[in-house]
This record gives structure tokens, sequence and C-alpha cells, in this order.
């Protein structure tokens, strides 16, 4: 996109100055969709510095490219200001690195260990169909056989469980925190 011809001189402080503007120009019951209170604002208002209201509003459109627009235009400006702040900041949660991975379900481990002869059996089945016949066979297995698969489940979720509970809350999931209007 061609918005970015304005990046080289407007600095970390210029642009949270123009949010900072934009901010308290915005009326304050803004329930409109960002594009209907974008287009209704006065970005001479919103000038600043050497900057015409043109170049900010061009700005803008540069740093809210990559947001989320479905939004009101003050929703969109909090998190566009938290973005400069904290550019590298991830919006997914994040797990701990070390958190040990649950066990397959019983079902899971019968799949996995029919699946490559199966697909041999019937190479020209897709893996939906593929899928089915083997959860047809797993219905199907004695209940002795389906015991046997049953139980290593039980086994290693209970290591599972042990492992959680032994590192005494050190794999806890790690949000980010919302942002507040």
């Amino acid at each position: 996109m061609a918005l970015s011809r304005g990046r080289g001189h407007w600095s970390k402080e210029d642009i949270v100055k123009l949010l900072d503007r934009m901010e308290t120009n915005l009326p304050s019951n803004d329930s409109h969709t960002f594009k209907t209170t974008q287009s209704q604002m006065d970005w001479e208002k919103v000038a600043f510095k050497d900057y015409s209201g043109e170049m900010c509003k061009l700005k803008w459109l540069e740093v809210s490219y990559h947001l989320r627009k479905f939004r009101t235009l003050t929703e969109l400006v909090l998190e566009a200001k938290e973005h400069v702040e904290k550019p590298d900041r991830s919006k997914k949660c994040k797990k701990h690195p070390d958190l040990p991975k649950k066990p397959l379900t019983a079902y899971l481990r019968f799949f996995m260990e029919k699946r490559p002869q199966c697909s041999q059996k019937y190479p020209n089945l897709s893996n939906q169909e593929l899928t089915k016949v083997l959860s047809k066979k797993y219905k199907e297995l004695p209940e002795k056989i389906k015991l046997k698969y049953i139980q290593d489940f039980q086994k290693e979720k209970q290591e599972f469980e042990e492992k959680l509970e032994g590192a005494g809350g050190t794999y806890v999931y790690v949000y980010r925190t919302p942002v507040s209007p």
C-alpha cells in the first residue's frame, strides 16, 4: 500500500501525539462504525506541528491499516496507542514452553496405530473416508481390546496430571491484557 511514504519523518512521539489529538477530537458518544466517525472527523483540528490535517489522516490510515476494524474509532485509537507503545506484544495467548502435552485419548491411540495399515489397504479413500472407516472399526472393537487403549490413556493421563501438580502452578497461560475503552 502506498501509505508508507510519510513513515520516515513521523517519530514515535509524533504518532502518540496524533493518537492523543484524535482521541480528544472523538465524539463522546462514539457508537458509529470507525469508518463513519473517521469520515466525519475534522482532521484540521487534529493537525499539529508541521503536520497538516491531510498528513495526519494519511498517517492514521497507515497506522490503522492492520487493525481489526469492526469496532468504533474510539476503540481503534486505544488499540493503536497500545500497539505504538508496545509493538512486540502478541494478541494470542501463549502457553508455557515446558507445558506437558495432554495424552492421546483411547480412540486417537487406536487411530494413530491403525491408520498407516488402513491407508495402505484402502489407498483410494480420502482422509475423511479413512477416518470414518477407522471410527467404525473402533466402535466394533471388543471391550477387551478397547480396554487396553483406555488403560494406556488413563495411565498417561495420571502421569500428565501429576506433572502439572508437581510443577506447583508453573504451567500457566499468559494472556494479553484486554484494551478497555
